[in-house]
């Protein structure tokens, strides 16, 4: 069933036949969204703006009980989501055992602001953000005695990635985090300055302290789908300011010409990059056979489908549904303390928003075409618990970790497989 409208972990899968995204608990416990055991799964806070596809993704027992990751024998409730970390400790002893020196980068568009340490030496410089500024910085990672470093930066899109893209090739371990990472690490510092140099140092200091899992960069293909994702998604948008300006009750004549021809034009160029978009998943085997998944899903469409290939990461970062979920910003989020504040449970949208946008039309259509999704929408309405709008949330979720599981399995999507015992 084509989609309606536009645009579209860690350790142990199933134990005891529990579906991947269902905590593990005991009964009558809520399941904790801040402590250290079961906090904010690092899937919810997107690690790379960058396309960084990680490893392959590694197997799932869920394929082993002939079902799909997320999917369960008995009525799933809404939003229940496991809560744990989404990154294997072994990356961090690697990254740990590999590297003879930490580097934070502070990336802007015009300057890299770079603080190393390599034992009890200190030193910072500056460089252009161009591939000259690169080989620089390279040629001063090898002066220092660094023969491989650990780089630490954050995710700013095609700012950072040519000098990630720099230092990996260069064989050094790049790691690229979510901002909102060292802006709450450097809130627990109290400092009082917010400079470059202050920054770079405080990446550093992030990457000393945590060891951040490495980047791997994102294939040709892959970053050639991003960036005529990002493209169409402008495209888009500005369709519909046009649209909006045109149907105000413009009464001028020229005013009324100028409007029209500039809709007529978003549209052809949304044309074109429809189908720059298909030619570039059908030119790439592994793109091809990812989207051939993800429209056996009913309800998924191209331009669905397209939207998550961009959008989602590598399933081996993501290895439980309940993280992608929650990387989408579809998870629940409470807020609750003494006996005073009490307020209603909502999805907590701290993740990605394209992803998260792109789900809504095709859910609408899911829940009238997708046996799975209908019948869960048909559960909920029949409980009486959750308003129109929640329930809609709830089969975005549904669909996003079906879409999740035909990824994660390798097989298509089968309605006995995916329906409730």
């Amino acid at each position: 069933m084509p989609e309606s409208g536009s645009s579209g972990s860690v350790r142990g899968a199933l134990r005891n036949e529990r579906p991947l995204y269902v905590a593990t608990c005991p009964a009558g416990d809520d399941i904790s969204l801040s402590s250290k055991e079961s906090g904010e799964p690092h899937a919810s806070l997107r690690s790379t703006n960058l396309c960084g596809r990680f490893g392959p993704a590694s197997p799932s027992s869920a394929v082993h009980a002939g079902r799909y990751p997320g999917t369960r024998r008995a009525a799933d409730p809404a939003y229940k989501v496991a809560r744990r970390g989404a990154l294997p400790c072994s990356s961090t002893i690697m990254v740990a055992g590999m590297s003879d020196a930490t580097v934070g980068v502070d990336v802007s568009k015009e300057t890299l602001d770079a603080s190393s340490a390599r034992g009890q030496r200190r030193q910072g410089k500056i460089f252009p953000n161009g591939p000259d500024g690169w080989k620089q910085m390279l040629s001063w990672i090898k002066a220092m005695g660094s023969k491989q470093a650990h780089v630490c930066m954050e995710a700013t899109g095609r700012h950072s990635l040519g000098v990630a893209l720099a230092l990996h090739d260069a064989g050094h371990v790049v790691s690229v985090v979510n901002p909102a990472q060292i802006r709450d690490f450097a809130r627990t510092k109290l400092g009082r300055n917010k400079t470059d140099k202050v920054d770079a140092i405080l990446i550093r200091e992030y990457a000393e302290l945590f060891k951040p899992e490495p980047w791997v960069p994102p294939s040709p293909a892959m970053r050639r789908l991003c960036e005529l994702q990002t493209v169409r998604a402008g495209i888009v948008s500005n369709r519909a300011e046009w649209k909006n300006r045109a149907g105000s009750g413009l009464g001028d004549i020229t005013a009324t010409s100028v409007a029209a021809a500039t809709i007529e034009y978003f549209t052809s160029q949304l044309k074109a990059i429809d189908q720059a978009i298909a030619n570039t998943i059908d030119q790439d085997p592994e793109l091809r056979g990812r989207r051939d998944l993800l429209l056996s899903v009913i309800g998924v469409g191209e331009t669905l489908a397209a939207s998550l290939l961009a959008e989602m990461p590598e399933l081996g970062v993501l290895r439980r549904s309940g993280e992608m979920v929650a990387y989408a910003g579809l998870n629940p989020s409470h807020h609750r303390s003494g006996t005073s504040i009490d307020r209603p449970t909502r999805i907590s949208k701290i993740g990605n928003a394209a992803l998260r946008s792109s789900l809504y039309m095709p859910a609408l259509s899911a829940m009238r075409f997708n046996p799975a999704v209908a019948a869960l929408v048909s559960r909920l309405k029949s409980a009486g618990r959750l308003k129109p709008k929640q329930i809609v949330v709830a089969a975005m979720r549904k669909l996003l970790v079906l879409c999740f599981g035909v990824l994660k399995t390798g097989k298509p999507f089968d309605p006995a497989i995916a329906m409730p015992a």
